[in-house]
C-alpha cells in the first residue's frame, strides 16, 4: 500500500514505513489551497497507477510569489515568480515531480 504526506519546509523528513524496495518520489508544490488540492489529485492518480511507490508532498511558500507582498510583480527579480524556487529544487535533485496550476506558469 502506498502513502502520501504533506510536509512543510526543505528540511522536513518523510519516514518510509514500507519495505526498502519502494521508491519515494518527492512531489513539490506551493502551499496554496488550490495547489495542494491539485497535488492531492495528482498523487492519488499516481498512487493508483503505481501503487508500489510512495509520493511525499513537499509544500512550500515561494519567496517571490507568496512571501513578498510589497514588490510589484513587474519589479520582481524573476519573471516566473510562482515557480522559480520549486523549479530550482527540481533541477538540484531535491524534488522529483512538480505540480503547478497553469495560471501560475509564464506562457509568453
Amino acid at each position: 500500500m502506498s502513502t502520501s504526506a504533506v510536509v512543510s519546509g526543505e528540511d522536513a523528513l518523510i519516514e518510509n514505513s514500507e519495505q526498502q524496495k519502494s521508491t519515494t518520489f518527492n512531489v513539490g508544490t506551493r502551499k496554496s489551497k488550490l495547489a495542494l488540492a491539485q497535488t492531492d489529485l495528482v498523487v492519488k492518480a499516481l498512487t493508483s497507477a503505481c501503487p508500489d511507490h510512495v509520493y511525499a508532498i513537499k509544500a512550500r511558500d515561494t519567496a517571490a510569489g507568496d512571501v513578498d507582498k510589497v514588490t510589484p510583480f513587474k519589479d520582481m527579480p524573476v519573471k516566473n515568480i510562482w515557480t522559480h524556487e520549486l523549479e530550482t529544487l527540481l533541477v538540484e535533485g531535491h524534488l522529483d515531480i512538480l505540480v503547478h496550476s497553469l495560471k501560475g506558469l509564464r506562457l509568453f
